[in-house]
C-alpha cells in the first residue's frame, strides 16, 4: 500500500496537534482497526467529525463531498487530502458504485450513515444503505463513536469552542462473511440494526469510563 502523501500527513500531523492542546484529543479501540478496505461508519453531529476520525486512523483514509465544494484552488485543496466530489443530482445508486470502487481497491471510506448531522446529540435512524454497499464490496464496516464535537461545534454554533474534550471509539468490525449465507435484503436490515446498537454500545462504554476494550 502505497503511502499518504506528504500533504495529507502534513495535514494529518497540524490537525492532530491542534485537537491535542485544545481538545486533548484521546482514541480507544485500534484493537479494532481493520487491515484493507472498510467502511469507517460515524456518528455525525460536528463539522468536526470527519478531522477528528482522520487524524485518529493509524492510515490514511477517503472522504465523500459535494462537488460545489471542488471549485478553485480550494477543490485541488481537498481533492490531495482525499475527498471525492458527489454530484448533488447523483443517486444514491451511484454514489453507492463509487464507494464500493473504492472499496475494492483497498481504500478506507469515511460515511455518516446517519445521512445528516444530528441536532440534538441522539443517534438518527440508520438506513439499510449501509448493508448493501457492504454486500457489494463484501468488505467490512468499522463502527466508529465521536466524542465531544458536539459541545465544540454543533448546529446551532458559528464558531467552534477552542476548548473541549474529544475521542474517538472504534468498535468491533462488521464483516460481510458474517452474513453471506443470508437473504441479501435481511441482511442488509440486520446489518443497519447491529451497527446502530454497536455506535449506541460504543457511547454507553465510554460514558461509563472507557474501561478495558471497546465492544
Amino acid at each position: 500500500m502505497k503511502k499518504p502523501s506528504f500533504l495529507y500527513s502534513f495535514v494529518i500531523f497540524t490537525v492532530k496537534c491542534f485537537f491535542k492542546i485544545c481538545y486533548r484529543h484521546k482514541v480507544y479501540g485500534l484493537e479494532h482497526y481493520v487491515q484493507g478496505s472498510a467502511l469507517i461508519a460515524a456518528n455525525h453531529v460536528s463539522f468536526f467529525d470527519p478531522p477528528a476520525i482522520a487524524i485518529s486512523c493509524p492510515g490514511e483514509i477517503h472522504f465523500l463531498a459535494r462537488q460545489t465544494l471542488f471549485k478553485s484552488y480550494f477543490g485541488k485543496l481537498i481533492t490531495a487530502l482525499n475527498s471525492h466530489p458527489v454530484k448533488k443530482e447523483a443517486t444514491n445508486l451511484r454514489v453507492m458504485k463509487d464507494i464500493c470502487e473504492m472499496l475494492k481497491e483497498g481504500k478506507k471510506v469515511l460515511m455518516f450513515p446517519e445521512g445528516t448531522r444530528s441536532k440534538d446529540n441522539v443517534l438518527q435512524e440508520i438506513k439499510p444503505g449501509m448493508g448493501l454497499i457492504l454486500s457489494k464490496s463484501e468488505s467490512a464496516i468499522l463502527p466508529t463513536y465521536v466524542h465531544g464535537t458536539f459541545e465544540i461545534w454543533n448546529r446551532s454554533r458559528k464558531f467552534p469552542k477552542l476548548w473541549g474534550k474529544t475521542a474517538v471509539v472504534f468498535g468491533s468490525p462488521i464483516l460481510w462473511m458474517d452474513y453471506a449465507d443470508m437473504e441479501r435484503k435481511e441482511a442488509q436490515e440486520l446489518i443497519a440494526q447491529n451497527l446502530t446498537q454497536s455506535l449506541q454500545g460504543l457511547r454507553k462504554w465510554y460514558e461509563a469510563g472507557a474501561q478495558g476494550i471497546p465492544p
